[in-house]
């Protein structure tokens, strides 16, 4: 019985209830070409797409041909002074006329009150695969609010590719929903059958930790998506894995030959 119950709450382990505070997150609901809930910059024809990470639509959001434009949500998200919060979600960029960046703004109602960790250094690459971002930061000093966008730009000096972008989330750091960690837990792949190592297929670089039934911390490692963890020294058995990449945690059961 102490076994089952320590596996059960390892398995637990991030799937408290939390806030998602996006509206229309999944972009299901749209009115007159735009999806509700979100300010879309003049000039911008929003695609509503079926190719989709979740549900039925994507939001599509075209490149402009010279700067940047950025979605967010139309009402802003109040914020506390240090608490930290995450910022996560799916992008599809297969165009090569745009690229993109998430752009979170910690602000005031008045203005924005400085750089943080929400907004990317780096811009998106090419890829016929939805891939995931997530980055956590505190608000800056004075801001009372958190403008979290998408931003998108020209690409090789040509605008007007489109990005979707899907299941949208910005909240407090500490626990997903189980609706949230769903896709996430669609994401990760790997081997529950072991033998020498355990190889995974991740949407971002995670950290995975295996622990056995008792509860017992018996690996750890930062893995990169199509990484491994050697198993070589696990005596034969069950084990729980669990994998962490700072927005959600999932966990599986796997069998050590």
């Amino acid at each position: 019985m102490k076994k089952i119950f320590t596996i059960l709450s390892i398995t637990a382990i991030g799937l408290m209830s939390a806030q998602n505070t996006i509206p229309n997150s999944s972009f299901e609901t749209w009115t007159d070409g735009k999806p509700d809930g979100w300010f879309i910059p003049t000039g911008a024809n929003m695609v509503q797409s079926s190719t989709a990470k979740s549900g039925s639509f994507s939001a599509g959001f075209p490149s402009p041909a010279t700067g940047n434009r950025t979605m967010s949500p139309t009402a802003d998200t109040p914020v506390v002074a240090g608490t930290t919060y995450v910022f996560s979600g799916w992008y599809l960029d297969n165009t090569p006329t745009a690229r993109f960046r998430y752009w979170n703004q910690f602000r005031t109602a008045s203005g924005d009150t400085g750089a943080n960790n929400m907004q990317g250094a780096d811009y998106s690459t090419d890829s016929p695969e939805w891939k995931f971002f997530s980055a956590e930061a505190q608000p800056t000093a004075g801001a009372t609010l958190a403008r979290p966008g998408v931003r998108v730009y020209p690409e090789n000096n040509t605008g007007d590719g489109v990005i979707l972008f899907d299941d949208i989330a910005f909240y407090v750091k500490g626990s997903m929903a189980v609706s949230d960690v769903a896709g996430f837990d669609k994401a990760v792949q790997f081997n529950t059958i072991v033998k020498d190592q355990i190889t995974f297929k991740l949407p971002a670089k995670s950290t995975v930790n295996i622990y056995s039934v008792e509860g017992k911390l018996v690996s750890s490692n930062r893995v990169d998506n199509g990484g491994s963890v050697n198993t070589q020294s696990l005596v034969k058995g069950a084990y729980i894995v669990t994998v962490d990449n700072g927005a959600d945690k999932i966990s599986r059961k796997v069998i050590k030959n």
